[in-house]
């Protein structure tokens, strides 16, 4: 009898041995670690950086290259129509991709091409004709947007399912502590370059000289996702997954109904996004562009609401949180209308919409993840890049659609860029299109991801049929 007490006490003890192994295994499996976060949050600081640089096209085109506003609207509207098209050939493209680097990690390459379309951009002779610069900024904007960032979006949520091992989880806490570093990144451009703006941006040749200082570093940056951010071939390897057709694809836009909820989030969001009309308004109504870097330093009072996320997501879902962010933001932007040149009121408004948009900024990768799990239960392919085809294509849409209403409703409000000082029409046009607009934009895009309300309902049902499909 003693010898079984002894032989019991030694097998509890290997027990608990054996389960503390299994704990730390549990805890090591779940750690990211610092070096990847910084690796993958390196080409999101790159790409930001370059869609806040962009936003500048718009005046620089208007106010240096003396292009018609209305004109400069119509082409990045139609570069943006033409973008919308690309992402299906992107995702296509993506989806079918095998070789020895992954799925999705090989297209980080195409971050060199985005900056360096950027820097031919602001390098447009002020000399040539009309006609020409037309061309000129309508090929090179189609490049760094239809072209190369297609493709980078396209094979990023590929690469965060085989990076991340398809753990939702490890996509949620990445997506939260690189969205912190991007945001940070992404604050210090904004903060700055309206400073160096208003230094060097002159002339033709202070604006080359700006862009390259910008550009440069952020290029190298950009790359550093590829080199220390790999994919595990596991996933491939034990998908079963055919080689997709573009019949696929159509059939899965018909059958998931959420990759249309997604359009209209992200659709309605880059509208806001892509009008911009920020630099309008502090160079006309505040009346210093300088000031709008000020602006920019709300960002880090707002950082440290992302640490309530992780508590946040245990009582709502990641589409409720992002539907009612919206309409925080919403808010935010209607007290800019109010605001006129007052500080403090455009201080708060930028805290309380910069709020708003945290959650959609941080989680949207969590939909994606939702959608191609939802693929797998229903029968499809999972089409991890084809599953945000439809968000990708509608936000390239939404940014044309915003910079073109930019452009549009300037030129019918009597806007001339050659002129210190507009009209008291142009100046009420630029207050609605920094408010009211923006505001409009936020709600439609609330009652957009509100869609997804039935798909979280079947979420765990979800979860669960397919942890006993791989248990099989």
């Amino acid at each position: 009898m003693l010898g079984d007490f002894y032989l019991l006490l030694i097998l509890d003890v290997e027990d608990i041995k054996m389960f503390k192994k299994k704990i730390n295994s549990k805890q090591k499996k779940n750690n990211i670690g610092a070096v990847k976060v910084l690796g993958w949050s390196s080409r999101a600081i790159s790409v930001a950086a370059n869609t806040i640089i962009i936003g500048y096209l718009m005046i620089f085109c208007t106010d240096t290259l003396k292009m018609p506003a209305a004109l400069v609207g119509s082409l990045m509207m139609a570069s943006k129509i033409f973008d919308g098209i690309t992402d299906f050939f992107a995702s296509f493209m993506v989806d079918n991709t095998k070789t020895r680097w992954g799925k999705g990690r090989p297209y980080e390459w195409c971050i060199v091409g985005v900056w360096l379309c950027t820097i031919a951009l602001f390098y447009t002779p002020v000399s040539w004709s009309l006609y020409i610069k037309a061309i000129w900024v309508f090929v090179m904007y189609t490049m760094v947007f239809s072209i190369f960032t297609t493709l980078l979006l396209a094979s990023q949520t590929p690469y965060m399912i085989r990076a991340f091992d398809n753990d939702n989880e490890k996509i949620a806490k990445v997506g939260i502590y690189a969205g912190l570093l991007t945001m940070v990144g992404g604050m210090i451009v904004s903060v700055s370059f309206p400073i160096m703006m208003a230094k060097l941006a002159i002339n033709p040749e202070g604006w080359q000289s700006l862009i390259l200082i910008y550009a440069l570093p952020l290029l190298l940056i950009g790359l550093g996702r590829f080199f220390l951010v790999s994919e595990n071939s596991i996933i491939d390897e034990t998908s079963g997954q055919d080689k997709i057709s573009f019949k696929d694809i159509l059939i899965m836009l018909k059958r998931n109904k959420y990759t249309w909820a997604t359009a209209g989030m992200t659709g309605f969001y880059n509208v806001v996004i892509g009008m911009n009309a920020a630099t309008y308004y502090f160079s006309y109504i505040v009346g210093d562009i300088g000031l709008y870097s000020t602006i920019q330093f709300i960002g880090i009072l707002v950082l440290p609401i992302t640490l309530l996320f992780p508590y946040l997501m245990k009582k709502y879902t990641v589409s409720q949180m992002i539907a009612g962010g919206a309409l925080i933001s919403a808010v935010g932007y209607l007290i800019y209308f109010f605001a006129g040149g007052n500080m403090a009121l455009l201080l708060i408004g930028a805290f309380v919409s910069g709020v708003g948009q945290f959650p959609f900024v941080y989680l949207q990768a969590n939909l994606s993840v939702q959608m191609a799990d939802y693929n797998e239960y229903i029968g499809l392919s999972r089409l991890d890049s084809s599953v945000g085809l439809l968000g990708g294509a509608f936000a390239k849409i939404g940014g044309g659609i915003g910079t073109a209403l930019l452009g549009v409703l300037l030129g019918m409000a009597g806007y001339e860029g050659s002129v210190a000082v507009q009209t008291e029409g142009t100046l009420l046009m630029i207050k609605i299109l920094y408010s009211i607009i923006p505001m409009i934009g936020m709600v439609l895009m609330a009652l957009s991801v509100s869609q997804f309300s039935s798909l979280d309902k079947q979420q765990e049902t979800i979860e669960q049929a397919l942890r006993e499909k791989r248990a099989m």
